[in-house]
Parts: C-alpha cells; sequence; structure tokens
C-alpha cells in the first residue's frame, strides 16, 4: 500500500514537472519553429483540443483495460511530445507535438486521478488532495527549473530531453506498483459499462463546479500578472508575484487539504475554499493596493486548491457510472471553464475594463459556494478489503 501510494504521487509530480517545464520554455519553442504570435496560438489550441478529445477516451480506456496502463501511457505520450515540440518547426509539426502534449496531459490526468481514488477506497483514508499537492509541487519545480536553465543558456531540446528522459524512468520503475485494473472494479457501475449517453444530473452538477473552479484558475494564471501591471503600474517581476502567490498557496492548501477534509468534511471545505477565494480576489480588486492584491489572489489560491480533490472524489463515487468515466466527465467540463473564462474576460475587458471584467471570476466562485453542497461524495460504494490487491515492480 506504501508502495502504491509513493507511485501514484510520483506520477502526480511527474504530471506537474511535464506542465511546469512547458510553460517556462514557451517562448524558446517559439523562436524555434518561427511562429509569430498568432500562430502559436493555433498550436497552443492545438493542445487544448488534444487534452478535450483524450480525457473521454481514457475514461472509457480505464474501464476495458485499467487505470494503470492508461496512467503510463497518458505519461510517456506527455514526455515524448513535450521533446518533439522542442524539435518542431513550422506550425503544422508544432501543432502536431503540442496536440500529443494535450492528449498526454488529458490521459494522465484521468487514469492517475482514478488510480488516487481507488487507492482512497481500498485504504479508507482521504489522501488525494495530497496527491493534488505534489501536482502543483511538480508544476512548481518544472517552471523553476525552466527559468534557471534558461537563464543558464541551455537550449530547449536539451531541457526536454532530459526531462522526458526523467519522465520514462519514473513511468518505467513505478508502474509496477500502480494498483491493477480489479481496483478500479466497482460493482455498481458494472452495468453502464462501454454504454454512452447523457451523464447523470449528479455528475453534470460537479462538472459545473469544476467549471467554476477551473474558470478561476485559468483566469489568475493568464491575467493576475496582467491585472498587477495595467491597474497599479507594478514592474514586470512584482506582476509575476501575484501568480506565484497563487501557485504556491494553492499548493500549501492541498497538502493539508485531506486533514481539513477530514474535520469538516466535503461540502464545508468546499464552500469554505470558495468563500476564500471569493473574498481573496474582491479584495484584490476593491482595495487599490499592489500588497493587498497579492495577498488576495494568495487567498484565491489556497481556497481554490482544495476544491478540485473534493469534486473529482465526489465524481468517482457517483452511483450508476464508474469512477473513470465520472472522473473524466468532470475533468473535460472544468477544462472548458480553464480554457473558456481567460478570454471571456479579455473580451469583456475590452469593453468594461480589466477591474471590471474580473468581476467574472467572481461570479464564478459566488456559484461554486452554491454548487459545493453536491461535493459530498456517495457512502453506498462497496470498499475492498486492501489485502485484496498486491502490487509488484
Amino acid at each position: 500500500m506504501r508502495a502504491s501510494r509513493l507511485a501514484i504521487g510520483l506520477f502526480f509530480f511527474g504530471d506537474g514537472l511535464m506542465i511546469g517545464s512547458w510553460a517556462g520554455r514557451i517562448p524558446a519553442v517559439q523562436h524555434h519553429a518561427g511562429l509569430s504570435t498568432s500562430r502559436l496560438g493555433l498550436a497552443l489550441f492545438a493542445a487544448s483540443l488534444g487534452a478535450l478529445v483524450a480525457m473521454p477516451v481514457a475514461g472509457r480506456l480505464c474501464e476495458r483495460v485499467g487505470s494503470r496502463s492508461v496512467t503510463l501511457v497518458g505519461l510517456l505520450l506527455g514526455g515524448g511530445s513535450l521533446f518533439a515540440a522542442s524539435l518542431s518547426i513550422g506550425l503544422i509539426g508544432l501543432s502536431a507535438a503540442l496536440f500529443g502534449f494535450g492528449a498526454g496531459f488529458g490521459t494522465i490526468n484521468v487514469a492517475v486521478n482514478a488510480q488516487g481514488v481507488a487507492l482512497e477506497s481500498l485504504s479508507g483514508r482521504r489522501i488525494l488532495s495530497s496527491f493534488h499537492a505534489l501536482f502543483s509541487a511538480g508544476g512548481l519545480v518544472g517552471a523553476g527549473t525552466a527559468a534557471v536553465v534558461a537563464a543558464a543558456g541551455i537550449g530547449v531540446q536539451l531541457h526536454y530531453g532530459a526531462v522526458a528522459l526523467i519522465l520514462i524512468a519514473v513511468g518505467l520503475a513505478g508502474v509496477g506498483y500502480l494498483l491493477p485494473p480489479e481496483a478500479d472494479d466497482r460493482p455498481e457501475a458494472r452495468a453502464t459499462r462501454g454504454r454512452f449517453g447523457r451523464p447523470p444530473r449528479a455528475i453534470l452538477v460537479l462538472g459545473a463546479a469544476a467549471f467554476c473552479t477551473m474558470l478561476a484558475e485559468g483566469a489568475a494564471v493568464d491575467w493576475s500578472a496582467v491585472y498587477l501591471s495595467r491597474s497599479f503600474g507594478a514592474a514586470a517581476g512584482v506582476a509575476a508575484l501575484a501568480y506565484t502567490a497563487f501557485a504556491f498557496m494553492m499548493m500549501t492548501s492541498r497538502a493539508v487539504g485531506d486533514h481539513l477534509n477530514r474535520r469538516l468534511g466535503a461540502v464545508t471545505l468546499a464552500r469554505s475554499g470558495a468563500a476564500v477565494a471569493t473574498i481573496g480576489l474582491s479584495l484584490a480588486l476593491v482595495i487599490g493596493s499592489v500588497p493587498v492584491a497579492i495577498i488576495g489572489f494568495a487567498a484565491m489560491g489556497a481556497g481554490l486548491g482544495v476544491v478540485i480533490p473534493v469534486l473529482f472524489r465526489a465524481a468517482a463515487s457517483t452511483d450508476a457510472v464508474s469512477a473513470s468515466v465520472g472522473l473524466a466527465t468532470v475533468s473535460t467540463i472544468g477544462w472548458f471553464g480553464f480554457l473558456a473564462g481567460p478570454p471571456a474576460i479579455g473580451f469583456a475587458a475590452s469593453a468594461v475594463g480589466l477591474r471590471t471584467a474580473l468581476g467574472i471570476v467572481v461570479l464564478a466562485t459566488l456559484t461554486l459556494v452554491a454548487l459545493a453542497g453536491n461535493a459530498e461524495p456517495s457512502r453506498r460504494k462497496e470498499r475492498v478489503p486492501a489485502a485484496a490487491y498486491r502490487t509488484s515492480p
């Protein structure tokens, strides 16, 4: 059981490392590919499209072959495509590589979360949030390392080649310790296996909550630094602290999220997190001060950090669908929020200004407060004793 937890954690960390490494070297990839900003935007859209296509497919594959194999495939596909992106020249080549990169991210995002909730069920302990903390830590390490190697003049091909080798090593070393396919199997979901149709209402509500959560997260990624720069004239280094504080507090809150879940319960935790995010962003928008704005985005990260693990746990335990399909559906709907939110804010900002446009995020987090009442996982699931499964390298 301990070996499985370590292996799952390594895959979460590797997923974050992959994303952080990509985000930190986008300008170098753009330069090597010879793309304008507009053409880069099209290539980035290919990555998003790859993730959206892969998530529901990954959910069904987890049903058929088990999340262990799908987790490994997702990590290897993401790492290999990341290296391919560093070699790509032109729009078509980079778009193809980034489609694979997005597909790898979407695949592992579903499959490794299925592993996490299966281990929770076997152990009888709340541990999913700690895995998400490792994902956040991997993202920070990846982005930080990218900044260091870029400053040292190390080429992106060498950098991404090393990252790909690390991910391959993690995948091959850890896959034998992941939970076997039987651990994904839930007796009450077998009757729905292989069926396509309208998801249950409970899944759609959880998806709406994930949409609001990830819309807010996407807004912080794309607009927090811009907000400090435009509204307060903050220098680039100072403006970047807004997202740094957001990401760090998101990781920190996830590290203690399981403990808070045990003490407060899923609904109270999700609702409190959404309320903290609402208050934090509201302070950042209302009070005209750089320090307060940074603190506000930090509070927003702390509040939002605990929500997604709670929603994923509830999705995986929803009646009438398998854990992997529930996760895939909620992940896909949430990813739409991450993609749609920042452009919507940009369009609104051109009409009413960025500060007012960010009110969209406040409305999203307030909506999340209302939707959080559906975050309690079902307790009617059959728990299989941990001794029923054995993992081996």
